[in-house]
Formats: C-alpha cells, sequence, structure tokens
C-alpha cells in the first residue's frame, strides 16, 4: 500500500509525500532497491541531503549497476531534468558542498563520470569526509580510465 502511493506521488513529483509513503514501504521491504533508489531523489529534492546520502551509499554498496543501469524513460527517473536544471541555476557559481553532494549522486543515474567529478568536487571541500571517500572508491571501480592518483 505504502509503496503503491509513494510510487505514484513520485510520478506526481510530489517528493516529500512520497518520501514519507516509500520511508514506510522500506520498513516493511528494508532490502528493496526500487524504494532506496527513488527515497535517494525524494531526500534530495527535500533538502535532507545527508539522509539521501546515507540511503544512496547502502544502495551503491550493495549493487551500483542498480543505479548506473538506471533508465530515465522506463524507470520514470527525473534525474537528467533535476541535474540539468540545477546546474543551469548553479552556472558561472560556485558550487556549494551540498550542491555538489546531489549533483554527485544523481548524476550516477545519468553519468557515472559526471557523478565522479562532483564528488570529487565536494571531497575538495570536505576533504575527510569518509562517505565520500566511500562513494569514490565504489565508482572508481566502475569508471576505466580513473586518475589513479585521484581516490
Amino acid at each position: 500500500m505504502h509503496e503503491m502511493l509513494g510510487n505514484q506521488l513520485f510520478m506526481a513529483r510530489n517528493y516529500p509525500s512520497a518520501a514519507r509513503h516509500l520511508e514506510k514501504a522500506l520498513q516493511v521491504h528494508p532490502g528493496n532497491k526500487a524504494i532506496r533508489r527513488k527515497l535517494v531523489i525524494c531526500y534530495t529534492q527535500t533538502r535532507e541531503t545527508e539522509r539521501a546520502l546515507d540511503v544512496f551509499l547502502s544502495l551503491i554498496e550493495d549493487d551500483i549497476d542498480y543505479i548506473i543501469n538506471t533508465d530515465p524513460v522506463s524507470d520514470d527517473c527525473p534525474c537528467p531534468e533535476i541535474v540539468f536544471n540545477l546546474e543551469d541555476e548553479l552556472h558561472g557559481m560556485e558550487t556549494a558542498f551540498r550542491d555538489n553532494l546531489v549533483l554527485g549522486m544523481l548524476w550516477l543515474y545519468c553519468d557515472t563520470e559526471r557523478a565522479w567529478e562532483y564528488f570529487h568536487k565536494a571531497l575538495a571541500q570536505r576533504p575527510d569526509n569518509p562517505k565520500i571517500k566511500s562513494a569514490l572508491a565504489i565508482i572508481k571501480a566502475r569508471i576505466p580510465n580513473t586518475n589513479p592518483t585521484k581516490t
């Protein structure tokens, strides 16, 4: 019931309400990748970046391909629109830490190398952040030509 309603609210782009229902659905099905994938998006859109990062890390630790292989059309993924809109908003401005994290997480749904770049920007802003280091280590394994001097 909660998952179905959460999915409908997600498709309507009502992220706060979708998140509430998806959270309840995740309590019943804690390993559900589809729920976690949508929660990452919901949390980035409700400015709950730390929660988004925690769910994101749990998902990519379990199965990074589940995010990388997202099909924006069949999976009703709003990430391409969200990242392009955010990048347009930030054009010419210095990107804040939160924005780099959000863009890193959401770009992974579309472009692994762009995700890598934004996570590196976030790491430059917070070099001791273990969550960012963990995300980069997992993503690094998926990019064939990463610079070995970067972690």
